[in-house]
């Protein structure tokens, strides 16, 4: 059997790509990725999605600044029509919360949990987002992190509880892959420190390898949507798999990290914002 879980706080990684320094507590706050293989020729991929509040303690110990108008628009929120469009951008809008609220916008955090209400209704589950006592808890604990730390693990709780009991956890990986993408475009551009921050890009395609195979667990594999998502993060993967510094130390890439030239850098950041920016954009 196949086990893939992202364990609490899983999603730092997502942000660690840009962490430059800080203490032995900020450092140590990367992701768990357990891969458990059995002998049986099944597979199960069972995803624990990462909590957004992860993200936001991330951003702030790689002291990124805030650079406005980067995050995915609220207004967006209106024209996903396609669920895969859907469950996606709810990732999306949850990075983008996170980011907010850890540079203390409240209004924006405010406005994206609104859009992340709106969205977790689209895809069938309103009754984690619409939770009237949380989302008074989200207000209350706004500039407090511990507070707003704990209503986002009771909302990630919820949500984990939901989709467990209604055979939807393949869902998990879709949203997560959202959440993955918006991490590393917001990242990407905020730091002139490229070596530690392609040094943690690298690492990160060992997480997307897990996103590509969750895809693959959904059921719809036909729908066409979800295909041309598939071939974009395949094409991430490929572009970082065809670079030179990479096929280098390929044979020894568990116990070598490969050193990424400027050029490789900007190749694999390019590929990342076109992903990105195709889908934020709604599907037809």
């Amino acid at each position: 059997m196949l086990k893939l879980n992202y364990f609490v706080p899983a999603i730092a990684l997502t942000l660690s790509l840009a962490s430059c320094g800080g203490s032995e507590t900020e450092k140590k706050e990367v992701a768990t990725i357990e891969t458990t293989e059995g002998t049986d020729g099944s597979s199960d991929d069972d995803y624990v999605l990462p909590p957004p509040i992860s993200i936001a303690n991330a951003f702030k110990a790689a002291g990124l600044a805030y650079k406005a108008n980067k995050t995915n628009p609220v207004e967006n929120a209106d024209n996903y029509s396609v669920k895969i469009d859907q469950l996606i951008n709810l990732g999306v809008y949850s990075t983008d919360m996170a980011y907010c609220a850890i540079n203390s916008k409240t209004q924006e955090a405010r406005d994206y949990l609104a859009a992340i209400q709106k969205m977790g209704s689209k895809v069938g589950l309103e009754s984690v987002f619409s939770d009237k006592e949380l989302i008074t808890k989200f207000d209350k604990g706004l500039g407090d992190t511990e507070a707003l730390t704990d209503v986002i693990y009771e909302i990630q709780d919820k949500s984990d509880e939901y989709m467990e009991n209604n055979d939807l956890k393949y869902l998990g990986a879709i949203q997560f892959s959202g959440a993955w993408i918006e991490g590393l475009y917001l990242a990407i551009d905020n730091t002139n420190d490229k070596t530690n921050v392609g040094k943690s890009l690298v690492e990160q395609m060992s997480l997307l390898k897990n996103i590509i195979k969750g895809f693959k667990s959904h059921p719809a594999q036909e729908d066409a949507r979800l295909k041309a998502v598939i071939k974009m993060y395949e094409g991430i993967l490929s572009t970082y798999e065809g670079l030179a510094s990479v096929k280098k130390v390929s044979k020894n890439i568990n116990i070598e990290t490969p050193q990424l030239t400027e050029a490789e850098y900007q190749a694999l950041a390019k590929e990342v914002k076109m992903v990105r920016s195709n889908i934020v954009k709604p599907g037809k």
